[in-house]
């Protein structure tokens, strides 16, 4: 069942792009329906912990909420989509599962203190500012429980996007509204509508001071964007414990 907190509206502007995104399960390509293998080996270590209550933050369609829910765990998937978490619902009836779906923003999560074991946001907490992040990380650590866990990826300035960014912020097609965050003002590709925010390791080990990082790597992917372009994606994988 999908709910949402009194305080949201589910505006235009807050939902730009990804209606049309995740407009269907079975029309998107195949990556938008497959686990990161990472995520679902952390997702066995959490359950040889005894972790079992997990928010999969900015769940999108739910390829990862759906992979959690059938190994076990008790699921909460949220986004600001309500497309997405139509799609996630429908597919979780469809293999039958269940999970909690909740409609809300990232910088206030309707959740309880300590709520969860584990949480994991994917390619999603960079979706805003350097404050916005700290905001949505210090909601992360007041709805995990002390050592509670968590994985998040975090865009890296070595994106080749960032030059791109550059180009049309030229053509003034796209905004820098502060240091390596941007935002298209107009013919947005993809989900560039919102903004980005491009983090270095220090800004990184800042953001995540107020936990303890087990582990992080950065990882270059090639990939072909919307314009057929090669463009190298670099994201921080980040798998951290509350304190």
């Amino acid at each position: 069942m999908t709910s949402a907190p009194p305080s949201f509206v589910a505006t235009p502007e807050r939902t730009q792009g990804w209606e049309s995104i995740w407009a269907g399960l079975d029309a998107l390509p195949i990556y938008w329906r497959t686990p990161e293998l990472a995520v679902v080996a952390w997702a066995k270590r959490l359950w040889q912990a005894g972790v079992r209550q997990v928010l999969d933050l900015g769940c999108g369609l739910g390829r990862h909420a759906v992979m959690l829910a059938r190994a076990g765990f008790a699921v909460t998937a949220s986004d600001v989509s309500p497309s997405g978490l139509a799609t996630c619902a429908a597919w979780l009836a469809r293999e039958g599962l269940s999970a909690t779906t909740v409609l809300h923003e990232m910088a206030t999560l309707p959740f309880p203190d300590r709520f969860f074991d584990g949480l994991v946001g994917y390619n999603v907490i960079y979706h805003t500012t350097v404050a916005g992040m700290r905001r949505i990380l210090a909601e992360i650590g007041r709805v995990l429980r002390p050592d509670g866990r968590l994985y998040v990826t975090i865009i890296a300035r070595s994106d080749s996007r960032v030059n791109g960014y550059r180009a049309d912020v030229a053509t003034t097609k796209c905004q820098e509204i502060e240091p390596f965050t941007f935002i298209y003002q107009r013919d947005a590709p993809g989900d560039k509508y919102l903004p980005h925010h491009y983090s270095d390791k220090a800004e990184l080990d800042a953001f995540m001071a107020g936990f303890v990082v087990d582990d992080t790597s950065l990882m270059h992917v090639e990939y072909i964007d919307e314009d057929g372009v090669v463009q190298t994606g670099a994201h921080y994988h980040v798998r951290a414990r509350r304190l």
